[in-house]
């Protein structure tokens, strides 16, 4: 692949620069039990800031991107959707970071089948620590290549500050997290041919998203921050976002 078709996998938008987005993970639960309700939940909501992960027993709850003062109006209408669907369908969300051991494994069957050939090629050890965590992932839009990584470049000095403020379970998830993806921690690029030759060593040229590193270059044109704990409140969501924002700020002019 050259190297313009692979940067083209990046959306970056000017007008989109500094807008901030999450992504809020939560288990599925009837009477406590976490039980694979994904795919009855998505039915009801039909709506696509709400969507299915790995497991069957998670969803998860998008705000769209938005200027960083009306994030928290977006989180309150994302809540009000999930609220409504709990009434409907009977069912609540937990929002522990951490599952018990012996929760389901059951895989969501997504329509392009990546997730049930991602089950068949990891262990059983890696499948059940991968379905066992959730969090929440804030993003920073980015408004083009060369900004991007001069700021991701900038931002990852700060991976180890940014896991100690969002840990909401002793570092109970961050040590599964690491089971799931060895190499989570994110390293500074020199270029994006330098950001390429990683991606093909790990096999995922084609795929970045399959790169998991606690800090990284997304595909929709941001920079994810994705070492935040789950959370039940929207007011730490909206202080872990603004300091996600503060801290590319310092580097995105």
């Amino acid at each position: 692949m050259q190297i313009g078709e692979f940067k083209k996998q990046f959306k970056f938008q000017e007008e989109k620069k500094g807008y901030v987005g999450t992504e809020r993970e939560f288990f599925l639960t009837r009477r406590g039990i976490i039980v694979p309700l994904a795919q009855e939940v998505l039915e009801h909501i039909n709506d696509a800031q709400c969507t299915y992960e790995l497991s069957a027993c998670q969803l998860e709850s998008r705000t769209e991107p938005c200027q960083i003062e009306k994030l928290h109006c977006h989180l309150v209408n994302c809540e009000k959707v999930m609220v409504g669907a709990e009434r409907k369908l009977q069912f609540e969300r937990s929002h522990k970071s951490v599952a018990p051991f012996d929760m389901p494994l059951d895989v969501f069957p997504d329509p392009s089948g990546r997730y049930g050939t991602i089950a068949r090629t990891i262990s059983v050890k890696v499948l059940r620590s991968a379905c066992r965590i959730i969090g929440t992932h804030v993003h920073i839009g980015m408004p083009d290549h060369e900004t991007a990584l001069r700021v991701y470049s900038g931002v990852i000095q700060k991976t180890d500050e940014l896991c100690k403020i969002g840990d909401n379970s002793r570092g109970e998830r961050m040590k599964l997290y690491k089971d799931v993806t060895p190499e989570y921690m994110p390293r500074a690029y020199t270029s994006w041919e330098d950001f390429q030759a990683e991606m093909i060593q790990r096999g995922c040229e084609s795929d970045p998203r399959s790169v998991w590193t606690l800090i990284r270059i997304s595909v929709h044109g941001t920079i994810e921050f994705r070492m935040f704990d789950a959370t039940s409140r929207i007011e730490q969501i909206v202080e872990w976002a603004h300091t996600c924002h503060a801290l590319c700020e310092k580097y995105i002019e």
